[in-house]
């Protein structure tokens, strides 16, 4: 951690910087305090973070498929990619995490590449948020499924507790 000496003042600094009435997020907190998104993660008060380990990548993926709405999201030099879609079920084969999906997101991921996964509940613009972030072995956001919202812009009701439900077995 280069601007933080240890994670207990890291903690400290990223309760504080919540606080704040301006918008945060997982990327800039870490910008701020120069260390990776799952450190800040890894900071955060506890009702609003847990990590798991990646290995846990299929059972989380198969969990999110039941999510009625979802927003897949890559950012990747400074782009920022949001489908809004449903999370399509995939399968093991030729060394990727096969998506399935033929009316959603469909591809390749690297399961293997995912070293952890994050659980957010982060308030963002204002509004509830809850986000999977899924982790590279450097710490960084490889990609995120947000929870899916309303035409009210709030969470879907059942989508929320799917959530904390998944977050709760871990």
């Amino acid at each position: 951690m280069s601007n933080c000496e240890t994670r207990t003042d890291l903690a400290a600094k990223v309760a504080e910087a919540l606080k704040e009435k301006k918008p945060v997020m997982l990327a800039s907190l870490a910008a701020q305090f120069g260390v990776a998104e799952k450190d800040i993660a890894e900071a955060m008060p506890e009702d609003m973070a847990k990590v798991i380990s990646g290995e846990h990548f299929a059972t989380v993926w198969a969990a999110l498929t039941s999510w009625e709405k979802a927003t897949f999201i890559v950012q990747h030099g400074g782009h920022v990619i949001e489908i809004k879609t449903r999370i399509a079920a995939g399968k093991f084969g030729h060394g990727y995490y096969n998506i399935m999906g033929k009316e959603a997101v469909g591809g390749h991921l690297k399961a293997d590449a995912i070293a952890h996964i994050g659980f957010l509940s982060m308030p963002f613009m204002g509004l509830e948020s809850h986000s999977v972030q899924f982790f590279d072995a450097d710490g960084h956001v490889a990609f995120s499924i947000y929870a899916g919202r309303g035409d009210d812009k709030k969470i879907l009701p059942e989508i929320r507790e799917h959530f904390l439900a998944l977050k709760a077995s871990f």
